[in-house]
């Protein structure tokens, strides 16, 4: 009779095979791990005292693996040289690849470098039978010896280069000197005073501290020629060598003590070329475009009104164009004094045009102006009037330089009123006039005596009887107008005060 087995016993059985599948994924994903982070750091590198007897055994006596081993098989880089004794010199130069421009918004710059650390380690002095003064290392011993712990104080961001090896540079000297020489890429923190902006001096700091070996285990201290670089073009600065500065900065930390620094700070004036084309020359012109608006007429609100709001907002979005680009301080910058300098002139003829339309609406002012525009014209009446009539009289006593003819015909014009028609008519009357007549003389126009017939005035003035008035020109007080004058002179010479106060503070 077969046993059928029952649930509790299945289960037993199942349950080892469940804790072995978890132990071989657990497992899977711990080496897994490892096997990555391996990839990534590359090969483990085994120092000469990490080896066994029979390794060191199988080096050949005479060369130079053998004499690396002898200086190292014993050599502990936990502990820094001299211990115990008088402090670690280590002897800094940095030669600059490239300098990127400062960034405004952030407040920082960027460098790609070769550091380069110099110091005596007396355990690695060269034996006598190493012929060379020097012994060039693989880089990658570099992580079996005890080196500085030098850091940037001043760094945002910094990666070193492995392309296509690690770039390390590994010297070890007779007298027991190392020279370790690195690339690297940093990105360093720079405070920026962009009062003077843009046309500012900058100063940025690079600051070399070390991090856990207080100033009785290691000095930092520059080499001769500590910043060695060829010519360098920044887009926006000026960078020299002459200009650089060079110093020490070591800093006390509460309940740790001092720790070394050194410390280059490069100076950089700024190019102030690209904002003159880019932000000073456009801005000048829109102020001087507003002022266009004095010469056309008052009454042309249409031009004028426009004009200037197109000044305005022009310069409005220059402003916040270039307020976006630039960290926000709380203080004023040059540029901030020009901007809104340009913004006022620009809202002033705004302002003026107001004052003007004030003074063009005035009732006062209109009704001022028709009395002294009637005034004028009785005036000028006046002297048409007296100036007609002392022609007239003229012309009667014969001084008024009239031809004899024409007061011969005024005499005996009701003689003949029929109009010639021929010159046959016209000589038929023997007068003096008729050698004096124009060239273009019409003979149906005019009477036998020469006097014109006025037919085509009284159609004229039929004609112009019948035409609709002209509409009555605006007037225009004459306080608009002056407003306008005082104004053509006013704006341009106060800009032009602002200008040399402007450029003679701040250049």
């Amino acid at each position: 009779m077969r046993i059928r087995p029952s649930k509790g016993t299945m289960a037993a059985g199942f349950r080892p095979m469940i804790v072995l599948l978890l132990l071989l994924c657990c497992w899977n994903e711990t080496f897994g791990k490892e096997g990555k982070s391996k990839g990534k750091k590359g090969k483990q590198v085994v120092c000469p005292s990490q080896l066994s007897a029979e390794d060191l055994a199988q080096v050949p006596p005479n060369s130079t693996s053998n004499i690396l081993n002898r200086l190292m098989v014993s050599y502990d880089a936990r502990i820094r040289p001299n211990f115990q004794g008088i402090p670690v010199e280590s002897r800094v130069n940095i030669f600059i690849n490239s300098f990127g421009s400062i960034q405004e918004t952030t407040m920082d710059y960027r460098v790609n470098i070769f550091l380069r650390q110099r110091w005596n380690d007396p355990r690695l002095r060269l034996p006598t039978d190493f012929k060379s003064d020097s012994l060039t290392i693989d880089p990658n011993m570099f992580q079996c010896l005890w080196k500085p712990d030098l850091f940037f104080a001043n760094e945002k961001n910094a990666n070193f280069h492995d392309v296509t090896q690690d770039n390390i540079l590994l010297f070890i000297f007779r007298n027991g000197d190392i020279l370790i020489s690195m690339r690297l890429s940093v990105t360093l923190s720079c405070p920026l005073d962009l009062q003077l902006f843009p046309m500012d001096t900058q100063r940025c700091k690079m600051q070399l501290e070390s991090f856990g070996y207080t100033t009785s285990d290691l000095v930092f201290m520059w080499q001769s020629d500590p910043v060695q670089m060829d010519e360098i073009a920044l887009p926006q600065f000026d960078l020299k060598k002459e200009d650089i500065i060079y110093g020490n900065c070591t800093k006390y930390y509460q309940g740790t003590g001092y720790y070394t620094c050194v410390e280059v700070i490069f100076t950089l004036r700024r190019q102030v070329g690209f904002y003159l084309m880019g932000v000073y020359a456009p801005t000048l012109l829109i102020v001087v475009l507003s002022w266009l608006s004095f010469w056309i007429n008052p009454d042309a609100s249409a031009a004028r009104v426009p004009l200037g709001i197109l000044s305005v907002l022009s310069l409005s979005s220059e402003s916040m164009l270039l307020a976006s680009e630039l960290p926000k301080v709380s203080y004023v910058k040059a540029i901030d004094i020009w901007l809104i300098a340009c913004l006022l002139f620009g809202f002033s003829s705004l302002v003026e045009y107001a004052v003007v339309q004030v003074m063009l609406n005035s009732p006062k002012r209109i009704e001022e102006e028709k009395a002294k525009m009637a005034e004028k014209e009785r005036q000028l009446q006046e002297k048409e009037g007296k100036m007609a009539a002392n022609k007239t009289n003229n012309t009667v006593n014969g001084t008024g330089g009239t031809p004899i003819h024409v007061n011969t015909l005024q005499v005996v014009e009701t003689r003949c009123k029929k109009v010639c028609t021929s010159k046959s008519d016209l000589r038929s009357n023997d007068f003096s006039i008729v050698g004096s007549l124009p060239r273009d003389f019409e003979l149906s126009n005019f009477d036998c005596y020469g006097k014109a017939v006025e037919v085509l005035g009284v159609l004229k003035s039929q004609i112009k009887a019948n035409k609709k008035p002209a509409p009555p020109k605006p007037v225009i007080p004459a306080a608009a107008k002056r407003v306008d004058l005082y104004a053509r002179a006013l704006f341009p010479f106060s800009f032009l005060f602002f200008n040399v106060v402007y450029w003679s503070v701040y250049l």
